[in-house]
């Protein structure tokens, strides 16, 4: 049998991986795998702490717990919010569904916003939110500056990609009014699927809860809260309770699992950051990254350089379109035009955007994860053997 074979059987039928299983079983057997039973709840209760947040909330996935949050601080048609290039597909419909206005940045090679901003772009917006891409925290000194030049800036971050990244001495998700993740299957913390809230403040806690968890009590409020809960202002937000057991398990190997992917990306880094036309963003700390999903990014503008990583590692492109260049998802009006269209016409929005994203490719995760340093450094060794 293959090497492959013994790694999945060895990483699938680990003890707290049978654990997890059987206690699903028990609680499905038990009936309590719908709404609020005690461990899910005891589940929020750990990873707000783990996070250093004063609440977390669960969601069915991602993008409601995207939409929920933003309702919740405040973001209303005609509203002007701050996003990068970079933000996820389903974050910008969300968006525009409430009828606010994206207004998109460049990002620069590091995958930070670039510096170079319009401040009178910064100063007519009223909120911003901070996607932390690929496992990169963004930088805190440009967040800072950002809010230097409006400090009435209500920001949110989406740390569904960087979990357990670290920014200011801290976990990111904790700068701004709330945090959002999603916990599809693919994340370092998986639910399978679901999705996440941070905040410190109860009255956005109390505002997710009533506007998204139909008929859960909200502890220490009036009892207007509490009936509010039953109407469901957005529809029935909240996550199957069973994949907080998975989800557990992720979160207790979360610093184990970053830690790992930590040193092979450094590796990868320091292997290949002489190799010509390639560029990795910068990394100051290699400590303060995790989550990792999707693949370690680089750029290259070489079509040869590009071919030898391709014989010896599964490169990713960038995938996401490129949004910001249809002005359907930068007009909200236009976007809910092209909603209720009968028939959609072709959008091109997966063409090139004469941008840095088209040079923006990913080492595939998991063949990363899947590989020791050892099978790394062969094919890199294959690379360079190669390279004239």
């Amino acid at each position: 049998m293959s090497k492959k074979f013994f790694f999945y059987l060895k990483e699938y039928l680990s003890f707290n991986n049978i654990k997890a299983s059987l206690t699903i079983f028990f609680y499905s057997l038990l009936k309590q795998n719908t709404k609020y039973p005690k461990y899910l709840v005891s589940f929020e209760t750990k990873i707000a702490k783990y996070f250093g947040s004063k609440y977390a909330l669960t969601f069915s996935n991602g993008t409601t717990a995207c939409a929920s949050l933003l309702y919740a601080v405040g973001l209303k048609k005609n509203s002007k919010i701050i996003i990068s290039k970079l933000t996820f597909p389903s974050v910008i419909s969300s968006i525009l569904r409430i009828g606010a206005i994206p207004i998109y940045l460049d990002f620069d090679k590091d995958l930070q916003i670039k510096k170079n901003f319009n401040q009178n772009i910064i100063l007519e917006a009223e909120f911003i939110l901070i996607t932390h891409a690929y496992g990169l925290p963004q930088d805190y000194n440009i967040i800072k500056s950002i809010k230097n030049i409006n400090q009435n800036l209500i920001m949110i971050e989406d740390i569904s990609h960087a979990q357990g990244a670290i920014s200011n001495n801290k976990y990111v998700g904790n700068e701004g009014l709330g945090s959002f993740m999603s916990m599809q299957g693919d994340k370092a913390i998986s639910a399978g699927e679901g999705g996440m809230v941070f905040t410190n403040s109860q009255k956005i806690y109390d505002k997710l809860i009533y506007l998204s968890h139909l008929n859960r009590k909200i502890q220490n409020t009036k009892n207007y809260s509490n009936l509010l809960s039953t109407i469901g202002f957005l529809g029935k937000g909240r996550m199957n309770p069973l994949g907080a057991i998975t989800a557990l398990n992720d979160l207790k190997n979360l610093k184990n699992r970053n830690k790992l992917f930590a040193e092979k990306i450094k590796f990868i880094h320091h292997k290949l950051s002489d190799l010509e036309s390639l560029y990795f963003p910068k990394i100051s700390n290699y400590q303060n990254i995790g989550g990792f999903h999707y693949g370690i990014p680089f750029f290259c503008d070489s079509e040869i350089i590009l071919k030898k990583l391709q014989n010896e590692f599964k490169i990713v492109k960038y995938n996401w379109p490129i949004l910001d260049m249809s002005e359907s998802f930068c007009d909200p009006d236009k976007f809910i035009e092209l909603v209720y269209k009968d028939q959609i016409e072709s959008i091109d929005v997966f063409g090139k955007s004469n941008d840095l994203r088209d040079q923006l490719y990913f080492f595939d995760l998991k063949q990363i994860k899947n590989l020791n340093v050892n099978h790394i450094n062969d094919k890199i060794i294959s690379i360079k053997k190669n390279e004239n």
